[in-house]
């Protein structure tokens, strides 16, 4: 009852129920000067700050261009628009705010209500996307392995309500589970707020988060490592191009997106309860960024449907025609196809790729 308490009183819940007021048993600023706990990191910062803008603008473009085509009609792509939605926050959070925090050199009392904000936010997309990915792990299993009875969850209507756990399993974390603050000293998140009158470091921790991380890290990577296994059985009986490229594609998926989740996730459960160097908890916040950037990265240049559409946002109709990019239109001569005489032409849609993925 006591550790139900705790993280209620240091949630995010609780500072919307007291007027945006911080909780000063936990979180007392009271004549501290933030800016003198913390040190400026402009070069750090800066490449948090930067990479986060670049990442968002090519992820929001990603998003658009897979919610306005026909792959919303998998279920595998239903569940990465919300994925996709989460990743984009915690890039808010792990980059952008991040770097504008390092630049500054802030800590928790330079901007308590906006640090907490952003770490409950943080802290909460992080969870929700591990759950996420675990529920895309098992949709991808059941797409290449029907013999599975757990492929049901994935079909009509009973889609919404499996969806609807890691939805409801993020608000939680958001609301009420203890949230994580910012210090420029390391440039990284901790549910320590190492505030000079603050409380046992053990006050701070957060069970839940060290849990998520620990279950889902190793749950995320056996789902992918028999995800590769099936890819390759099959691929001993199916001798095709396509199967050998699926399989080279999914396994670079799978091997790099797990390696930043896994080295955020255990470098984050290590730091909550050991001593770690800077040099550790950079990594940590770096693995953490990118656990969540890697994923546009891989849309772009992995899937083909989502490259054409990025494409087509931002290229002129002209260009793409002119140099077969994207979604262009090719002109052909009806004299060369029903043998008459004149010179009309009809424009027809051309592609320089097909949707794959």
């Amino acid at each position: 009852m006591d550790l139900l308490t705790s993280d209620i009183d240091q949630s995010y819940n609780y500072v919307i129920r007291n007027g945006f007021e911080l909780n000063q048993n936990f979180y007392n600023c009271s004549g501290i000067d933030g800016f003198k706990l913390g040190v400026s990191r402009p070069y750090i910062g800066g490449y948090f700050l930067t990479v986060g803008i670049v990442l968002m603008m090519i992820y929001v473009p990603c998003l658009i261009v897979i919610c306005k085509s026909d792959l919303m009609k998998s279920s595998c792509y239903k569940i990465m628009v919300w994925l996709g939605i989460l990743d984009i926050c915690c890039i808010f959070v792990n980059s952008i705010a991040t770097g504008f925090l390092g630049i500054k050199g802030a800590t928790l009392c330079s901007y308590p209500l906006f640090i907490l904000s952003m770490g409950a936010l943080g802290c909460g997309c992080w969870m929700g996307s591990c759950a996420t990915c675990v529920l895309l792990g098992i949709n991808r299993c059941c797409d290449v392995n029907h013999n599975l009875k757990m492929r049901t969850i994935f079909i009509g209507k009973k889609f919404y309500l499996t969806l609807s756990v890691p939805i409801i399993y993020t608000i939680y974390a958001i609301f009420f589970t203890k949230t994580a603050s910012f210090n420029s000293n390391y440039i990284s998140w901790f549910f320590n707020p190492l505030l000079p009158n603050g409380r046992e470091a053990t006050d701070y921790v957060n069970i839940q988060h060290a849990i998520n991380n620990c279950i889902v890290s190793g749950a995320t990577t056996a789902i992918y490592v028999y995800l590769c296994v099936i890819l390759f059985a099959k691929s001993r009986f199916i001798r095709s191009e396509s199967m050998s490229k699926t399989q080279k594609q999914i396994f670079f998926q799978s091997v790099l997106i797990c390696s930043f989740n896994a080295i955020a996730a255990y470098i984050y459960v290590y730091m909550q309860f050991f001593s770690a160097s800077p040099l550790v908890i950079l990594v940590g916040q770096i693995g953490w960024q990118w656990s969540h950037g890697s994923v546009c990265l891989i849309y772009i240049t992995m899937n083909r449907t989502v490259r054409r559409g990025f494409i087509d946002l931002f290229v002129p109709l002209s260009i793409r025609t002119k140099h077969k990019i994207g979604t262009y239109r090719k002109e052909v001569n009806l004299k060369s196809l029903v043998g008459t005489e004149g010179k009309s032409i009809a424009p027809t849609q051309g592609t320089s790729s097909e949707s794959y993925f």
